[in-house]
């Protein structure tokens, strides 16, 4: 990626919480991936209610490596 480029992701991404890049794992199984940050908040909130145990959020990256 050109430094252009580079810049022009910077400023248009303002967190990376706001990228598409978080899963929900919990002690099971990947419940989800591909998720915002807030998204993958939700969705543990109910995973919870649904008394789902285990929950936390990871990147994609690493939930990807526990699958294999």
């Amino acid at each position: 990626m050109s430094e252009a480029a580079e810049k022009k992701e910077v400023e248009t991404v303002v967190s990376e919480l706001e990228l598409p890049r978080w899963s929900v794992v919990s002690f099971d199984k990947c419940e989800a991936s591909g998720l915002t940050y807030d998204a993958a908040v939700k969705l543990m909130v109910e995973k919870e209610a649904a008394r789902v145990y285990g929950l936390c959020i990871i990147t994609d990256e690493a939930a990807g490596r526990l699958e294999s």
